[in-house]
């Protein structure tokens, strides 16, 4: 059963407009009446032009998801189709929880009025063609009034169908050659309309039920990771830092010491942090002496190998942009950038380290999702949420030129990404649990 229209139309609720606009031509292509002649798909259509009505506007869209689907359902829309006569036969057959899209067999019936009202000039071309084959064994006659909706009870329903889309015609049909000709002139207008006949629509069917029916898929594009990926970068840079620090646990434990030896002397502390490092080693020859994995080329040949790894994922993220979307240079997707920074998350690993990882990870993830929520209505955050995580690359840089001291790794590897970098995520848990 479908929840809400985000998932009527199978994209994420973070969904950009772009992805809604194609998410809404993918459905019209499988449910217009025109290429459609099943019982479900007017339903259907007028469901998810809606849908697509109330998301496609940047107003309506921050209107529904402040006030949540139900709510804004029963305040702002009437006339939507009850999801039992359009769902797919896919097994899932949960009970609603009264969040789900489930209204009245009356507005049903009004909706399919107005849809069929709408697109009177381009179903009734196609019902021109209908009845020009179907007379021989047809009665009825489209005078322009309003069908009666009657039909003989040998025929098989398609003149019903036909006189109910038009809104014209008697329906009056009888005969038991009636349905078979009514069948015979549909899949003719269909071939005419340039969907290539039954076989072509049940491919279509079939590639999205492939994937609309697959509950792990659904759940997936439900799914907002934006805040699990910022909290996830953060967990993995702190767990470098553990890491650095069980590697010199001795070391700092004696710096440690000194330091509480001077007591609340700032500029003593200052002082003593400043005139050597006290044994510590530098992060880039703590990167460079990690080796989670014993590597199995040569140092060069090892790092080149990770950089194609990275540079295979980009690539086929390209080709598959290239092959799939009308705009291959869009906006970069979240199921995009969760690819590469898995293929970049590894590597680093298998390079550095997780304090390697996360100085990788964290301005990559800050950036996309900045760039991402901004896309969308609502809350729009600074670029400077993004500048504490590269501290971190400022620290590498620093200490490859010797640059570094221990206030500088203590600023840029400690204070600056751990206090300022939890401000994003901090500030959008807030905004998603309060709404503040």
């Amino acid at each position: 059963m479908t929840e809400d229209f985000y998932d009527l139309l199978e994209i994420p609720p973070d969904a950009s407009q772009d992805e809604i606009k194609a998410a809404y031509r993918e459905q019209v292509r499988v449910y217009h009446p025109d290429l459609n002649d099943d019982d479900r798909a007017q339903a259907q259509f007028t469901a998810v032009k809606t849908a697509y009505d109330i998301l496609g506007d940047p107003v309506e869209r921050q209107a529904y998801d402040r006030l949540g689907h139900k709510d804004y359902v029963a305040k702002r829309t009437s006339g939507l189709p009850s999801p039992d006569v359009w769902k797919s036969n896919d097994g899932d057959d949960e009970e609603t929880d009264g969040t789900e899209l489930n209204y009245s067999e009356s507005e049903t019936k009004s909706a399919a009025e107005a849809t069929a009202g709408s697109g009177t000039a381009s179903s009734s071309a196609s019902a021109s063609n209908r009845s020009s084959t179907a007379n021989a064994g047809a009665t009825g006659s489209t005078t322009g009034s309003t069908a009666t909706g009657t039909a003989s009870a040998s025929t098989t329903g398609t003149a019903q169908r036909t006189a109910s889309a038009t809104g014209t015609g008697t329906g009056t049909a009888g005969g038991s050659d009636t349905g078979t000709a009514g069948r015979t002139t549909s899949a003719a207008g269909e071939t005419a309309h340039g969907t290539g006949g039954s076989s072509e629509r049940d491919t279509q069917t079939g590639a999205r039920s492939e994937t609309a029916g697959n509950p792990v898929i659904r759940w997936w594009r439900r799914q907002n990771l934006s805040l699990p990926l910022l909290w996830l970068s953060l967990f993995v840079y702190v767990a470098g830092l553990g890491h650095f620090a069980l590697a010199n646990e001795s070391t700092l434990a004696t710096l440690w010491a000194d330091v509480r030896a001077l007591g609340a002397d700032p500029s003593g502390i200052l002082a003593l942090l400043s005139a050597s490092r006290h044994g510590l080693e530098t992060t880039v020859a703590f990167v460079r002496g990690v080796e989670v994995v014993a590597s199995p080329l040569e140092s060069t040949l090892w790092y080149a190998a990770m950089a194609g790894v990275v540079a295979l994922a980009v690539a086929a993220l390209l080709v598959t942009r290239i092959v799939r979307r009308e705009n291959p240079w869009g906006a970069v997707t979240i199921d995009e950038t969760i690819v590469v920074a898995l293929a970049l998350g590894v590597t680093t690993t298998l390079v550095g380290g997780p304090l390697l990882a996360g100085a990788v990870l964290m301005p990559l993830l800050f950036g996309v999702i900045v760039r991402h929520t901004r896309r969308l209505p609502g809350w729009t955050p600074s670029y400077l949420y993004v500048v504490p995580v590269l501290a971190p690359a400022a620290g590498f840089v620093a200490a490859t030129v010797d640059a570094a001291s221990l206030p500088v790794d203590l600023a840029a590897f400690v204070f600056v990404p751990l206090f300022g970098g939890l401000a994003l995520p901090v500030r959008a848990t807030i905004r998603k649990h309060f709404g503040r």
